[in-house]
């Protein structure tokens, strides 16, 4: 017999059938995962974050960047030591992001973005480069003298190989395609001409049942583009707002749209390009 994996949201109910992991990603169907979660185990996913580097900081050059909570039998047993064991339903929930897992925006956007280029990790940085300057003052031994510094060109460290096959990355890449070029969950943010390869994220903020805007959910998304051949990559999380695919993905394609209208000529840019309305 076959499982079929059901779904309720936004008043509809249905059901996904068996899907395979094409569909679950285009779809965002938190079934599929709960299942590979559980084959994977714990110790599966911990192999994920490692590689991925999601337990790590990314290496900006900005200070104070905080690491990301990752799932773990030690976090659990310091957060609830009245119920320390770790339990099936806890890979369950550390499979899909609704566990102890506190992701920053960042370390997501590096990971989404390896895949897309074809399994190499970047380190991500802000500095171009810092122009020389003359000294101030001609004493050392004062108080208000200035050393002079001498010029400085960012230099790119290599990426991280992670070692991903070429059907799976062609898989995941095609699959995040369709959750914006085909009958995903953010179709709505279609950009003609400038395919966007994305991926709508839901993040549960209290139990179910709670009311006011303090406790809905955080809307995620998280892209880049084109699909299959990356310039840009971008992540929206805006909290307390509820579905990704209503609020994250939509202020991303105002992103992409400012990005086209400044790097195509005209005769290129789409019709539905918003950007090119307003300016």
């Amino acid at each position: 017999m076959t499982a079929r994996i059901w779904f309720a949201a936004g008043g509809s109910r249905g059901n996904h059938g068996s899907p395979n992991v094409h569909f679950a990603i285009e779809h965002s169907c938190d079934g599929y995962f709960y299942r590979l979660g559980l084959k994977m185990k714990l110790e599966g996913i911990q192999t994920m974050i490692d590689m991925f580097d999601l337990d790590k900081r990314t290496g900006i050059d900005l200070p104070h960047e905080v690491v990301s909570t990752t799932p773990s039998r030690e976090l659990k047993a310091r957060l609830y030591p009245k119920d320390p064991e770790w339990k099936d339903i806890d890979t369950v929930y550390s499979s899909f992001g609704q566990g102890e897992d506190v992701l920053t925006p960042m370390a997501l956007l590096r990971a989404h973005s390896s895949i897309g280029m074809k399994g190499k990790m970047y380190v991500p940085h802000l500095l171009q480069e810092v122009h020389a300057i003359a000294a101030v003052g001609n004493d050392p031994t004062r108080s208000d003298y200035r050393p002079e510094r001498p010029a400085h060109t960012f230099e790119r460290a290599a990426p991280k190989n992670l070692g991903i096959p070429v059907d799976q990355s062609d898989l995941v890449v095609h699959a995040m395609w369709s959750v914006v070029n085909g009958a995903g969950t953010a179709t709505g943010i279609k950009l003609v001409g400038f395919d966007i390869a994305g991926k709508t994220g839901t993040a549960q903020v209290v139990s179910l049942g709670k009311e006011g805007s303090e406790h809905k959910d955080h809307s995620w998304f998280v892209s880049y583009a084109p699909a299959f051949k990356p310039e840009i990559s971008c992540v929206a999380l805006i909290e307390n707002a509820g579905l990704g695919s209503r609020f994250g993905a939509p202020a991303v394609r105002a992103i992409y749209d400012v990005y086209y209208a400044k790097t195509r000529t005209v005769k290129d840019k789409p019709d539905n390009n918003i950007a090119l309305k307003v300016r």
